[in-house]
């Protein structure tokens, strides 16, 4: 299926990665805690946690991302949402993650452009975290051996041009070899994938795809050539 607009392929995306230095170690899982203090601790603003004052879910892409990664504590931040995130994380002065609260922690931020666009090249990537690409919606496909996962990843790679406000006048490919998993959100088991894929798009390091995207999973690295 083809995309079109009047606007030229490549484009630029403004990003902040927010890193937090401790002395601990933590989990990918603790990614989901992470986003809850910081959820709580500006429960004013909307794009750290998603939800309206009724606790309603705001279905969007989510600006504000949070993962863990080699064993750190990262906030990303997309477009609308880098300005609020680095003005309020200046700001934070201890962090309460697994009920132990961290007072000493060293702070790094990097704001960047980075490109995401489609191209006339191939890149690799790898799934730094775990892919939940199966939903409520392609579950019987799944289970059924009816659902093309790459089908599936080039529709999460488009939700997220959509989400930043891009759109695309090229085919986004998409190709991958992926190992199935499984993993308990909320009390509930989803079948979630490791692996890596080749594909046009020309995306930022730590891109998330998929389900679960504020919380780390299926977050994306190019691969070293």
């Amino acid at each position: 299926m083809n995309y079109t607009i009047k606007k030229r392929t490549e484009q630029m995306i403004k990003t902040a990665r927010l890193t937090l230095i401790t002395e601990d170690k933590f989990k990918k899982r603790d990614a989901e805690k992470l986003r809850g203090y910081f959820g709580t601790l500006y429960k004013e603003e909307d794009l750290f946690h998603n939800h309206l004052d009724n606790n309603k879910v705001i279905y969007r892409m989510p600006f504000i991302q949070y993962k863990i990664i080699d064993g750190t504590l990262n906030v990303f931040g997309y477009n609308r949402a880098v300005p609020v995130l680095t003005d309020k994380f200046l700001k934070v002065k201890q962090l309460t993650i697994n009920g132990r609260t961290i007072d000493h922690f060293e702070t790094q931020i990097t704001v960047k452009n980075e490109e995401f666009y489609i191209s006339d090249e191939l890149y690799s990537y790898r799934f730094e975290s775990l892919w939940l690409p199966v939903t409520q919606k392609n579950y019987l496909a799944y289970i059924n051996n009816k659902l093309d996962l790459n089908k599936v990843l080039r529709n999460n790679i488009l939700t997220n041009f959509k989400g930043l406000g891009i759109t695309v006048d090229k085919k986004i490919m998409a190709k991958g070899e992926f190992a199935e998993k499984k993993v308990v959100i909320n009390n509930i088991e989803w079948f979630a994938f490791s692996g890596g894929f080749v594909t046009n798009v020309n995306m930022p390091d730590y891109m998330s795809l998929g389900r679960n995207r504020a919380i780390g999973f299926g977050s994306v690295k190019r691969k070293e050539k």
